[in-house]
């Protein structure tokens, strides 16, 4: 009953969206065109798209602008974390890598991993190749999935031959990985415990839909929810006391504003306010209207803010989350872990070559 009353009240109080936001706080610094770089990718992904936007796109306008490009790309899954740790760019101005969300957190994770001083000298330079690219399509100001993706290169390649950057954030997580030892990433974009992994899993057997995968597994898995086993959980936000919760259905914790194409489920975030941006439900969500509902809103420019009785949306600068028993972690978009889940931000922890003044989103 209170399933059908929740959803009956949101279908009739639809409130406003948050407004778009800038994605950076902070101004861009003056140009300062790299000279070199080194560009990273994975040639097999996305159906080969990201070696042939390398060859007919990047690499040429790169070389048109007078910048000596070094290729490496990745070989298997992980790949890019060593590459981003162990890479030679004593010579180069720039690193660039181009990939989805994933690959582009993976080198991250590597390259500020060093302790060579690369990581302070460096800019890095991301140019989206995947299927939602969401935090390129925040930093760029400008769409970056589907048939938008060769107008989001040119836009990346255009942010980085500008030579503008700004010092941005990332997150720091600590979790179990999948080999059941303990491991440290960073992520750019979101880690979500709770229904997102669950739903992930599901779209990953769907990649045929391409991005309209995620919204299409979202529908399928809503359907299921009173069978859903319950996950009890305790979420403690920058060290206070602990709250108990006896069913935890989304936890979400972002750097940026989306998840997907159009999830905007941190509409308060910027890429380098210093803050992490928390969407978390209170308490048990079975009634598949009222999930519906909030999807809807959700995608409907972050209206979810507004259901105060069922989601908490915050910010922070730390949290932990403990379920009672290992529950799947999605970090960017790629199950690589369980919790327990602690998440610290690192503010300022790399500089990124971003346009002058991008959109707000």
């Amino acid at each position: 009953a209170g399933g059908k009353h929740e959803s009956a009240v949101y279908a009739r109080y639809m409130p406003k969206a948050p407004p778009l936001l800038d994605p950076f706080k902070k101004p861009a610094s003056e140009p300062n065109p790299p000279t070199s770089a080194l560009l990273v990718y994975n040639p097999a992904g996305g159906k080969k798209r990201a070696a042939k936007l390398a060859d007919t796109i990047v690499l040429p306008l790169l070389k048109q602008a007078g910048i000596a490009v070094t290729v490496e790309t990745t070989k298997h899954a992980g790949h890019g974390v060593e590459l981003g740790r162990t890479l030679d760019l004593s010579s180069v101005d720039a690193l660039l890598v181009m990939g989805g969300d994933g690959t582009l957190g993976e080198v991250l994770d590597g390259f500020l991993s060093r302790d060579d001083g690369a990581a302070a000298r460096t800019t890095v330079g991301f140019i989206p190749a995947g299927t939602g690219n969401s935090y390129m399509r925040e930093v760029l100001g400008v769409p970056a999935s589907g048939a938008a993706v060769g107008a989001a290169v040119h836009a990346a390649v255009e942010a980085i031959v500008g030579g503008r950057s700004r010092a941005v954030d990332c997150q720091q997580l600590d979790m179990t990985g999948l080999d059941g030892k303990p491991l440290r990433r960073c992520s750019i974009n979101t880690v979500m415990a709770g229904f997102g992994p669950d739903a992930n899993a599901v779209a990953e057997r769907r990649r045929w839909l391409g991005s309209m995968r995620y919204s299409v597994s979202i529908k399928t898995e809503i359907l299921k929810l009173p069978w859903r086993k319950k996950l009890p959980c305790s979420l403690s936000v920058d060290g206070g006391s602990p709250q108990e919760m006896e069913d935890l259905f989304l936890f979400s914790c972002f750097v940026n504003k989306h998840t997907g194409v159009r999830h905007r489920l941190a509409p308060y975030a910027q890429l380098d306010d210093g803050l992490l941006d928390l969407a978390y439900t209170t308490r048990p969500l079975r009634s598949i209207a009222t999930a519906a509902k909030v999807d809807e809103m959700i995608k409907g420019g972050g209206k979810h803010v507004h259901a105060t009785s069922l989601l908490n949306v915050q910010q922070a600068s730390r949290v932990r989350l403990e379920t009672d028993t290992p529950a799947r972690l999605m970090v960017d978009g790629d199950i690589i872990g369980f919790t327990p889940l602690d998440v610290a931000v690192r503010a300022e922890a790399f500089r990124l070559f971003t346009p002058a003044s991008p959109a707000p989103s």
